[in-house]
This record gives structure tokens, sequence and C-alpha cells, in this order.
């Protein structure tokens, strides 16, 4: 039983590394596909009206780009201007 926040954010770190990690195996082109309907759920909530949830969806889609290795650019699959 997970007890503090300190240990259900631990957590749930610990399952999105593993997802991660499985999303990686699965190749590039199957990442990036999995990655974007994820991206669709969190880019959804950008038309809240609370303000603190698009805060967080913005926040959270941008994580997951990060951490899966990607640009935007890599996930809109766009060549990027120079």
């Amino acid at each position: 039983m997970l007890d503090s926040d300190a240990d259900r954010q631990r957590a749930y770190r610990e399952r999105k590394a593993e997802e991660l990690r499985r999303l990686r195996e699965g190749g590039k082109a199957t990442h990036r596909d999995k990655l974007r309907k994820k991206l669709v759920r969190v880019l959804g909530m950008l038309g809240s009206d609370h303000p603190g949830e698009r805060d967080n969806a913005a926040v959270m889609a941008t994580r997951m780009i990060k951490e899966a290795g990607l640009t935007w650019y890599d996930v809109l699959d766009v060549t990027e201007e120079k």
C-alpha cells in the first residue's frame, strides 16, 4: 500500500518509465504512433475550462515528447524548417 504522496509519485514515475521502455522496444515508428495516441488525449485537455488542467496538459505533453527523445517535428511528422 502506498502511504505517502512521495510513494505514489515514485510508483507513477516507475510505471511511466516502464511504459516508455516498452514503447521504445516497439521501434521508432510504432513508438511515435503510440505517443501520438497518448498526446491526443493529453492535448484534448487544453480545451478545459480549468486553467490548472490546461497548464498541466501543456507540461505533460512537452514532458512526454522530451522523455521519448523526440521533437514536435518528429511527432507531427513534418520537416523542421531551417
